[in-house]
């Protein structure tokens, strides 16, 4: 079940988009678009179709992209990158997703790191390296062992 079709007009705000009019007609969007473009023409200014996927409010929707004022546009220089409909979503890590590969056939093992013998790094499987403090260890282990012998001949156990 499609939900409702509106039209909005947004303005980038931090990494973000915010939204400066939500509509249910076109028409009534490219006004609105063009209302925003002479009010905030400094900045780029987009008017979206968005599609809900049901009539829950807040739903999950998916956009497109109807008209957009860029005022950096020809001016030269490094342009901006452009957002691509629905990349704005949250995706999984590239870790979560299984590797595709023929039916029957097991997945490469990622390449080991070497370690050298007595190091007391360790690789993360992203390659940083993370130090262990052996030295607290040794430490606290000595710290505890002392403690139990001075309990036990305290005590006479």
């Amino acid at each position: 079940m499609s939900g409702p079709r509106k039209y909005a007009v947004q303005k980038p705000k931090g990494s973000k988009w915010e939204t400066l009019a939500l509509v249910d007609d076109l028409d009534d969007g490219k006004q609105q678009f063009q209302v925003a473009v002479s009010e905030h023409g400094a900045k780029p200014i987009r008017l979206i179709q968005v599609d809900f996927r049901s009539d829950e409010a807040l739903a999950d929707f998916d956009w497109r992209l109807i008209e957009l004022h860029d005022p950096n546009k020809g001016k030269g220089g490094r342009p901006k990158p452009t957002v691509i409909a629905g990349s704005e979503r949250a995706t999984p890590p590239a870790q979560a997703r299984k590797p595709v590969g023929r039916p029957g056939q097991r997945p490469a093992p990622p390449p080991r790191q070497p370690t050298r013998p007595g190091s007391s790094l360790r690789p993360k499987p992203d390659g940083e390296k993370i130090p262990i403090p052996m030295t607290t260890y040794a430490a606290a282990f000595l710290f505890g062992a002392l403690a139990l012998v001075l309990w036990a001949l305290w005590f006479k156990v």
